[in-house]
C-alpha cells in the first residue's frame, strides 16, 4: 500500500471508528425520540444516577437513552441505516423482545462499551425496569429452564442459550455477551463506586442533565482502537485521545438514513487537550466545497481568520504535551536562509483557511493542501489573473513544510513539489496534482454539487473552525483495511445496502464551549451523486421515517372557537377524544398509527367531523365516536404526514406528505385538487408548506431539510431555477420592492430574489 492511503486511512480512522462504535449501537435509534425543550432547567435525578452506579468505572463510550422504546427494530427493517450492520438475532439483540414483553419499554436504558478481552470490546445494557413486576417477570424467565445460572457475589449470573449473560440488582437489569462486564458491573454495585467517582464524567453528566447523549471517554479511547483496527494502526489513538477529557454529544432525532451527534468537547480550560485550542478561534463558513472536486475521499478544514491565536494556543498545547521543544527546532531547520519564518510567511500571504485533502485526481489518489484568501480584483490585475477560478501555471514551491510545521501532521503527507494560485486559491501538490487543477480537470464535479442533493447537502454552509469528512463509499477499499474482520465484515454488509455513505465532523466553539457536531449519512438514493458525470440530474433524497407525534391535537370549533382535544396512545393504539380540560370522553381500539395531524372540518350539513389518518386511509368521526358514512377510506397514496387542514377560498383543503416525498393537495374527501401540481421537493421534507402573503399575493414557504423553496397557490415552483444561489432553510422572507424579497444563501449572506423573474441581486 502506498504512503498516502496509508495516511488516508490513519485520519479517517479517528471518524470511522466513532462510526463503528455508533453503528454497535445504532439499532438503538428510532424516529420516535422526544425532543428536549432548551428552556428546561437540566436536573440530574435520582433515578439516573442509581443507572449509572452499574457502569464501569472503564467505560468507553455511553450511550444514555431516556426510553428503551426509542430502540428500533431497526436491525429487521431492510430499510433503515443500520440494516446488516449487527446479526439481527445478536444475543443482545434478541434479548430486546423479552425487556419490551416485560414492560420495559419506557424504561430508562443504558449501553456502555468496555475493553472486556485482549483486543475486544464489549456492550453493556443496563436497564431501570418500571415496576417490581416487570422485574419478576424478568426473573421467572430466567429462573424458567431457559438459562444456567451461577452464583457471583451475593448475585446470580444467567447464561441464555445465546450465550448472553443476565443479572438483576434491585430494579436493574444487566445484561452482556461479556461475562468479564456483568462481573465488573456487580462488584461496582456492591463496593459502592462507578463510573460516577470519575469527577470529570459526572460533572459532564450534570451539565447535560442526564439528556440522551452519547458519552466519551477520551482517555480510554485506545481501548476502543485496540479492539477495532489492525494492530499496525494503535498507535493513532493518541489525537482522539488528547482531544478532550469527556465528550457528550447529544442524540438528535434519528431517521433511517441519517443520525447525528451534537454536544461539547470537555477540556476544563486545560491545554493538554487540543478542544482548547480549538475553542479559542471564531466560527466561520468554509469555502472548501467551491474547489475541492467530487473525486475528494477525505478532507480537513481549518479556519486561519485568527491564525496568531491559533499558533499561540497550539503552542500551549505542545507545551503541555512536552513536544514544544521538538516543534521550535522543526521550524528552524525547516526555515530558509533570509526568508520570513513558516508562520510569518503564511500570516503575510493572508490565507483565512487551509484544506487539506486526498483527491482522486489524474487517475490516481493525492494528498493536496489548499489555502484561501479573498483577494481583490487589483490583486488579481497585478499578478496577471484573468479571474477567479483561472489559475497562473505551475511554478516550484520553495516553502516546502512551512504549512505542516504552523498548523500540524494532517498536511504533512503532501509532497509539495508544485504549487499554482487563482485570485482566491492557492493548491499546493504533485506535478501531477497542480497540473489537473491547473488545467480545471479536477474541478468538472466540484464537490458542492456532488453533495447538494444528498442527505449531506447543508454540511459546509455550517459554521465552525474544524471541519472534517470522509466519502465511505467511495473510499471503502481503502478505509476498510485499518479495521479488523470484524468490523471490515460489519461494514462491508452495509455498504453493499446503500449507495451513499458519508461522515462529517464539525467543531464550532459558542458560549464559552467547544461544541462538535458528528453525523453520519447511509442512504440509498434514487440516482446516486456522480464524480465525473457533468449532467445535472435530480437526485431525490427519499426516506419515509418521520418522528410520529401522538398528540394531543386541538380541535377548534369553527363556529363557536371553543378547543377540545384529540390523540392516540403510543402504546396501545387506542384513539381518544378529550373535553377543554383534557378530561377524556371516549376511546375506541384501533390498529394502524396515526400521521401526525388532526384536525375539525366542517361540512354542507353544517357539522364538523374529527378529521385525522391513520395508516394509509382517511378517518372521518363525529365528536360521539361514530364513523361517517364511507369512512374509513382507502387513500390512493402512501401516506408519510398528514392531513393539514387548511381554509382556502372558504373551502377546506388537505396536505398530505406522501412516502415518495411528494407534497399533494387534496380536497375533504381525500380526492385531488384541480388546478394544484404536486410538489416534488428535491430534497427531503418533512414539513408541510406555510402559507405567506407578499405584495398582496399568497404563496408557499416550504423548508426542506437544508434549502427554502416558494411556490404558487397552484403548486408551481419559483425557485426551481434558483440553483447558483440556494435559500437556506433558516431565511426569513421579507418585502423590499419591486417584487424583491430579501432573503438569506446557504452561505450566511442576504440577497433579494424577484417572484416574478427569478432574478437574483446582492445587497
Amino acid at each position: 500500500m502506498s504512503k498516502g492511503k496509508k495516511i488516508f486511512i490513519l485520519f479517517a480512522a479517528g471518524l470511522v471508528l466513532l462510526g463503528l462504535v455508533l453503528f454497535l449501537a445504532l439499532w438503538l435509534g428510532d424516529n420516535n425520540s422526544e425532543e428536549v425543550d432548551e428552556k428546561e432547567q437540566k436536573v440530574l435525578s435520582a433515578q439516573t444516577e442509581e443507572a449509572y452506579r452499574a457502569v464501569p468505572s472503564d467505560a468507553v463510550l455511553i450511550f444514555d437513552f431516556e426510553q428503551l422504546d426509542h430502540i428500533s427494530q431497526m436491525l429487521r427493517d431492510t430499510s433503515s441505516f443500520a440494516y446488516g450492520l449487527i446479526d439481527s438475532v445478536s444475543s443482545l439483540g434478541a434479548f430486546q423482545d423479552k425487556l419490551f414483553l416485560s414492560g420495559a419499554g419506557e424504561s430508562h436504558s443504558l449501553f456502555s462499551l468496555h475493553y472486556s478481552a485482549i483486543n475486544e470490546v464489549s456492550l453493556l445494557q443496563i436497564t431501570d425496569m418500571p415496576t417490581q413486576e416487570s422485574v419478576s417477570d424478568i426473573q421467572r424467565y430466567l429462573e424458567s429452564g431457559v438459562s444456567n445460572s451461577r452464583n457471583y457475589n451475593s448475585h446470580k449470573i444467567y447464561t441464555l442459550p445465546s450465550g448472553l449473560k443476565v443479572a438483576i440488582d434491585k430494579d436493574l437489569v444487566i445484561a452482556s455477551s461479556s461475562s468479564i462486564c456483568v462481573e465488573s458491573s456487580l462488584r461496582h454495585l456492591d463496593a459502592g463506586n462507578s463510573i460516577l467517582e470519575n469527577q470529570e464524567f459526572y460533572s459532564t453528566l450534570k451539565g447535560t442533565g442526564g439528556e440522551e447523549c452519547l458519552y466519551i471517554n477520551h482517555k480510554q479511547i485506545g481501548k476502543l482502537f485496540s479492539g477495532s483496527v489492525s494492530y499496525s494502526f494503535l498507535k493513532y489513538s493518541d489525537f482522539i485521545m488528547r482531544l478532550a477529557t469527556w465528550s457528550a454529544l447529544e442524540i438528535n432525532p434519528r431517521q433511517r438514513n441519517f443520525i447525528s451527534f451534537e454536544g461539547v468537547l470537555t477540556d476544563n480550560g486545560d491545554f493538554i487537550n487540543f478542544a482548547a485550542v480549538l475553542g479559542g478561534q471564531k466560527p466561520y463558513v468554509s469555502k472548501a466545497q467551491d474547489i475541492l472536486p467530487a473525486s475528494t475521499m477525505f478532507a480537513v478544514c481549518i479556519d486561519l481568520h485568527s491564525l496568531k491565536s491559533y499558533v499561540k494556543d497550539y503552542e500551549k498545547f505542545l507545551d503541555a504535551n512536552k513536544k514544544y521543544s521538538s516543534y521550535l527546532s522543526n521550524l528552524d531547520r525547516i526555515a530558509l536562509p533570509d526568508s520570513p519564518l513558516p508562520m510569518e510567511w503564511l500570516a503575510s500571504e493572508g490565507f483565512t483557511e487551509a484544506v487539506s485533502a486526498f483527491c482522486l485526481v489524474g487517475g490516481k489518489f493525492e494528498w493536496v493542501t489548499l489555502l484561501y484568501k479573498n483577494s481583490t480584483s487589483l490583486l488579481g490585475r497585478i499578478t496577471g489573473i484573468k479571474g477567479k477560478g483561472q489559475f497562473q501555471e505551475p511554478a516550484e514551491f520553495v516553502y516546502k513544510g512551512y504549512v505542516p510545521a504552523v498548523l500540524g501532521e494532517i498536511f504533512s503527507h503532501n509532497p509539495e513539489d508544485q504549487y499554482c494560485k487563482s485570485e482566491d486559491w492557492t493548491i499546493i501538490g504533485s506535478a501531477n496534482a497542480v497540473g489537473e487543477f491547473y488545467k480545471g480537470k479536477v474541478n468538472a464535479v466540484k464537490l458542492e454539487k456532488y453533495l447538494s442533493r444528498t442527505p449531506a447537502s447543508s454540511f459546509f454552509s455550517d459554521k465552525g473552525v474544524a471541519k472534517a469528512f470522509v466519502n465511505i463509499k467511495e473510499g471503502a477499499d481503502t478505509l476498510l483495511t485499518v479495521l479488523n474482520k470484524y468490523f471490515r465484515g460489519r461494514i462491508t454488509s452495509s455498504l453493499r445496502k446503500k449507495n451513499f455513505e458519508y461522515a462529517t465532523i464539525n467543531i464550532c466553539p459558542s458560549d464559552g464551549k467547544t461544541k462538535a457536531n458528528l453525523s453520519f449519512y447511509a442512504a440509498s438514493l434514487s440516482v446516486p451523486p456522480q464524480m465525473f458525470d457533468e449532467e445535472d440530474e435530480e437526485v431525490i433524497f427519499i426516506d419515509s421515517t418521520f418522528k410520529t407525534f401522538w398528540g394531543p391535537f386541538p380541535l377548534v370549533d369553527p363556529d363557536k372557537g371553543d378547543t377540545t382535544w384529540f390523540e392516540q396512545s403510543k402504546k396501545y393504539l387506542s384513539i381518544s377524544y378529550m373535553d377543554k380540560n383534557k378530561k377524556g370522553i371516549w376511546g375506541i381500539p384501533m390498529k394502524d398509527t396515526i400521521k401526525n395531524y388532526a384536525g375539525l372540518v366542517k361540512l354542507d350539513d353544517g357539522k364538523s367531523y374529527i378529521t385525522f389518518i391513520l395508516g394509509d386511509k382517511l378517518y372521518r368521526m363525529n365528536r360521539r365516536g361514530a364513523h361517517y358514512t364511507g369512512y374509513p377510506k382507502q387513500l390512493d397514496v402512501e401516506v408519510a404526514l398528514g392531513p393539514e387542514i387548511i381554509r382556502e377560498d372558504g373551502r377546506y383543503r388537505m396536505f398530505i406528505i406522501t412516502g415518495e416525498n411528494i407534497i399533494t393537495k387534496r380536497d375533504v374527501n381525500g380526492d385531488r385538487v384541480e388546478g394544484w401540481t404536486d410538489i416534488h421537493a428535491p430534497e427531503f421534507t418533512r414539513e408541510m408548506p406555510q402559507e405567506t402573503t407578499l405584495f398582496g399575493r399568497r404563496y408557499y414557504i416550504l423548508r426542506t431539510v437544508s434549502k427554502l423553496r416558494i411556490y404558487t397557490p397552484e403548486g408551481e415552483e419559483l425557485t426551481a431555477k434558483n440553483i447558483k444561489r440556494p435559500i437556506s432553510r433558516e431565511s426569513t422572507v421579507t418585502e423590499d420592492k419591486d417584487g424583491f424579497v430579501k432573503v438569506m444563501g446557504m452561505d450566511g449572506k442576504e440577497f433579494l430574489f424577484n417572484l416574478k423573474t427569478g432574478r437574483i441581486k446582492k445587497l
